[in-house]
């Protein structure tokens, strides 16, 4: 057994500074325990960080029976590495307490005392304020909407992202298993059950008993685990390894669940058949009910009491039966008073005459309570046995139900997981939250995505061009998607794209502006970007950086831009800033690694077309936009005059080099079209030639087969007529020439048996006889489905396949390799069986009359699959009298096949054809 002990101090950031010691001890029975601790962990530290609760000062991890973690790296085994390190927090010291190595982790300042850290600071880490910038809690809620249970949408909301590869896996989970099987169609269980932590918590002292609603509770949270159990862990979603997985640690108690069903209906409410105590005291309790309502029915009705009744009804105070009497008149019905009416006129009192059956009728009740608390414990007892169970069943679920909802979510907006690279390259990239916004309002063909590719040798993009044409869009995408992938969450990008993975993402994006901190937009913007200098210093970075050098003069603001783009640089980081300055634009054209880009803007139309162009800077249009918004000329003339002529020359080149490009992304976009459309009836004419030669395949066959029935039916009358020739004459020559002929015949045999073989259908790729084992996933031509191998036999010649619940004996020449699945729609293709047309006889009756053994055979086989798929009990197959070996060969076909339940020859003048047909049952 290895034990985990963890020490920490934690600051709440609160009022006073509390300062709260957590101690905890734990035994972890396996390297799978430690990992899931320490995903724990680092949620709380994280979460707690990011609403500005908790500050980590302290943290001290020691491994006790180290050994037993051999093959196992330290850093791999504890990843609180990565954690400490995000909170300001590094591993200082590795020493050896006897066998157990024990990590220490403080402040980065290795001066400063342990047990101090710095005091904390105003604003929040930066990592946490691009969370907020890039609006990436909004995403999170709307992927959580896909969930089915609040567990599991606590466990999406808790995403974040990660810096490493393993990280990012980790976090995906199984949810690629969930959307490859919502893609495969396959049906997805419920995960709807009531969570029951607190039930649980109630439970654990020896001999609570819970009420029958909570009982109910752990009953709808079992029946789910059964359900899902069942379905992740059936044949068709066995292969979905990560989620088969999760499924098979569930613990679904189908005898407690029987239980919990036999005695408890779904309000929580004991059915009579709990116990047969319980039943019999109910019986006998409604039997004394009637008899006591009787008796009081009599005395309500009793003419001498009818002055004292106040009305005619039997009601129950204090759990006893009682008459509403008039208080004026309560000296003329001797008895017990219970209760009173709100005005005081009324008394219910239970009369003296009755109390004896009340009486019975609570001792009654009162054995019935006990008999239902005892029944409760006894039900309570079995989930304490299994406290622990129901909630790894309840955390296992809720893992479930987190992957179905990211693989819900990735289905409705059309996501992928993405490859990771050295590189970033966008491929027609949609904002989630754009995407919502306008499908809402019923634009969602609209969003016009984004294509963005960057070589891992950029070091700064410079986004420029016209207001309102997307610059900060593009901004917020990249940097949204970003932390969204590294979360391990799919993206709504094209699944040829590639991301890069960041060790952290600031962001500078809008209004900074603070009252409070006595901040104007521009010292908000420069406080950020000093933070951001200070942050990333030799480590990969992503910073998005809106309007740089804004809010300031002009000049001044594009020395500072240039300055902060070329710092920036300095480090491995990758900067992506819109401007409207020149003077940056200039700086990054003449610099090496940085690059400018333009939105475009269709100056004909003065609307933004939200297509980036990375490679050129983007004229502002300012003028253009305010001269078709009919501003006085003499204002746009005096603001021409006012710009310097090479600022002219500059803005009429980018906006001659804007519609250059529109028109060539147009070009481009028809021959795109033309491409699609010449590979589209490529695979149309590929498509077709392949089934005209799989006609003229079957075609070939099918006159092969039919020419050796008439050879062989020529054999059959030469034959004879040269047993008669022999009979009736002794020439030799005339035996020369019937045996030449015979040989001639039978080498004519011989051709159009192997021309049969050739042209029989085959599987475009056979399968290999080393594939072929039991278990394999085959295609099988003849039906044109996939089958499971059940059985193979005759050296791997033939074997049993199943497809879709029926099984047929097949050649191994038949079989092919298990085929990719088409890309369908999203309706579910569903297989039905054929039915009999006309009379039947199709189905019910094979003529194989002029067929050779082995012909017949392969027809009988077919013929057999073919009735069973139309659910055909009884067959008739015709094989004639001729020589019999037509005959025995049908007979032998059919005592070898596993479908076959018996056969027999016809009888005369009771079936047609006699005894020259074989009548089979099939099972």
């Amino acid at each position: 057994m290895r034990r985990l002990l963890v020490c920490g101090k934690l600051h709440l950031l609160q009022p006073g500074f509390h300062l709260v010691a957590k101690r905890a001890h734990l035994r972890i029975e396996s390297l799978h325990m430690l990992t899931q601790f320490q995903h724990d962990l680092v949620q709380i530290i994280d979460e707690l960080v990011l609403k500005r609760q908790l500050q980590l000062e302290f943290d001290k991890v020691f491994f006790h029976d180290y050994a037993s973690f051999k093959g196992y790296s330290l850093e791999s085994v504890m990843r609180l590495n990565m954690s400490c390190a995000r909170h300001s927090v590094q591993p200082l010291a590795f020493s050896r307490h006897g066998k157990a190595p024990c990590f220490e982790y403080g402040t980065r300042d290795a001066n400063t005392p342990l047990m101090h850290h710095p005091p904390p600071t105003i604003f929040p880490h930066m990592h946490d304020h691009a969370l907020k910038v890039l609006e990436y809690s909004q995403l999170i809620e709307l992927v959580g909407e896909h969930a089915q249970t609040g567990a599991g949408k606590r466990l999406v909301h808790a995403m974040r992202p990660a810096r490493d590869i393993d990280g990012i896996l980790d976090a995906r989970g199984a949810a690629p298993d969930a959307l490859a099987m919502l893609e495969a169609g396959l049906s997805v269980p419920g995960f709807h059950f009531e969570e029951i932590d607190e039930i649980l918590r109630r439970v654990a002292p020896v001999g609570a008993v819970l009420e029958g609603d909570d009982l109910v509770a752990c009953r709808s949270l079992l029946v789910a685990v059964g359900d899902v159990h069942a379905a992740l862990l059936a044949e068709p979603c066995r292969r979905f390894g990560r989620l088969a997985a999760l499924a098979a640690q569930l613990e679904p108690a189908p005898n407690l669940v029987s239980a919990l069903r036999r005695c408890l209906d779904d309000d929580g409410t004991l059915f009579d058949s709990a116990s047969s105590r319980l039943a019999e005291l109910r019986r006998e309790g409604a039997s004394l009910e009637r008899g006591l309502q009787r008796s009081l029915e009599r005395i309500l009705k009793d003419p001498a009491f009818s002055d004292a009744i106040q009305d005619q009804f039997v009601t129950s105070r204090n759990g006893r039966f009682v008459i509403p009497v008039r208080r004026s008149e309560k000296g003329m019905l001797n008895g017990i008073i219970h209760d009173h009416s709100n005005s005081g006129q009324t008394l219910f009192i239970e009369p003296s005459a009755t109390v004896g059956l009340g009486n019975d009728l609570a001792t009654v009740r009162l054995q019935e309570r006990d008999e239902m608390v005892r029944i409760l414990g006894r039900l309570s007892d079995r989930v304490r046995e299994i406290r622990e169970p129901l909630a790894r069943n309840q955390s296992l679920l809720a893992r479930l139900d987190a992957a179905f909802c990211v693989a819900r979510w990735a289905r409705s907006y059309h996501c992928v997981f993405p490859h990771f690279g050295s590189a970033t390259s966008l491929l027609s990239a949609r904002h989630p939250l754009l995407v919502r916004q306008f499908r809402q309002e019923g634009h969602e063909p609209d969003v016009i995505p984004l294509t963005l590719e960057l070589s891992r040798e950029t070091k700064a993009l410079a986004v420029t061009g016209s207001n309102t044409g997307g610059k900060t869009v593009a901004l917020k995408t990249l940097g949204l998607l970003t932390l969204a992938a590294q979360a391990g969450l799919p993206v709504p990008i094209d699944p040829e794209s590639e991301l890069e993975i960041f060790d952290d993402v600031y962001a500078d994006i809008g209004d900074e502006q603070s009252l409070e901190a006595s901040l104007s937009t521009f010292s908000a913007h420069i406080s950020n970007i000093n933070r951001i200098l200070r942050a990333v210093e030799n480590r990969r970075c992503l910073v998005l950086l809106d309007e740089l050098g804004a809010g300031t003069d002009p000049l001044e603001g594009g020395a500072l831009a240039c300055s902060i783009l070329e710092a920036l640089a300095e480090s491995d980081v990758l900067t992506v800033a819109t401007t409207h300055l020149g003077a940056v634009k200039n700086f990054v054209h003449e610099k090496p690694g940085m690059l400018n880009a333009a939105v475009r803007f269709n100056t004909e139309t003065l609307r933004p077309e939200y297509v980036l162009d990375v490679g050129r800077p983007g004229a502002s249009h300012a003028l253009l936009i305010a001269q078709r918004l009919d501003l006085p000329e003499r204002v746009l003339t005096n603001a021409r005059a006012m710009l310097s002529s090479d600022h002219m020359r500059l803005e009429t080149v980018l906006a001659k080099m804007e519609g250059d490009q529109r028109r060539i992304t147009s070009r481009e976009r028809e021959m795109r079209g033309a491409e699609k459309d010449l590979l589209r009836n490529r695979d149309e004419l590929k498509a077709e030639l392949d089934t005209l030669r799989k006609e003229r395949r079957q075609l070939m066959h099918d006159a092969y087969r039919q020419a050796e029935a008439v050879v062989e039916n020529t054999r059959r009358d030469m034959e004879r007529q040269l047993r008669e020739i022999r009979e009736t004459t002794k020439d030799e020559e005339a035996k020369a020439a019937a045996a030449k002929a015979r040989g001639a015949l039978a080498e004519k045999e011989r051709k159009l048996q192997r021309g049969r073989q050739q042209t029989a259908p085959r599987a475009a790729h056979p399968v290999s006889a080393e594939d072929l084992r039991k278990g394999a996933r085959v295609w099988v031509e003849k039906l044109h489905d996939h089958g499971l191998v059940i059985s193979v036999a005759d050296g791997r010649r033939n074997a049993i396949v199943d497809v879709r619940g029926m099984r047929f004996t097949l050649k191994a020449v038949d079989l092919g390799k298990e085929r990719e699945p088409e890309k369908q729609s999203e309706h579910v293709v569903k297989l039905s069986r054929p039915r009999p047309q006309g009379d039947g006889r199709s189905v019910t009756e094979l003529n194989l009359i002029g067929n050779r053994v082995d012909e017949a055979t392969e027809k009988l086989e077919g013929f057999i699959s073919q009735a069973l798929m139309a659910n055909v009990e009884e067959v008739r197959i015709v094989h004639g009298f001729g020589t019999g070996r037509l005959q025995r060969g049908v007979h032998e076909c059919l005592r070898s096949h596993p479908d076959i339940k018996s056969f027999r020859l016809g009888k005369h003048q009771e079936d047609p054809g006699g005894a020259g047909a074989t009548i089979a049952i099939l099972k």
